[in-house]
């Protein structure tokens, strides 16, 4: 699953893509190729329930 976070490239104002391979997870830059290695990322889980929404 990638996530994208655009405009936020500290070396050249690019986009990054938030991805995880077998030594964990990253980001790098679309434009430049600047990587770095991130710490824990949490997952948001889907709710399984519903809640009614007020009319």
């Amino acid at each position: 699953m990638v996530t994208w976070k655009l405009k936020s490239c500290p070396r050249c104002g690019g986009d990054l893509y938030i991805d995880r391979d077998i030594d964990g997870w990253y980001s790098q830059c679309l434009q430049c190729s600047h990587w770095r290695e991130l710490g824990a990322v949490g997952l948001r889980e889907e709710r399984k329930t519903k809640r009614p929404v007020p009319a």
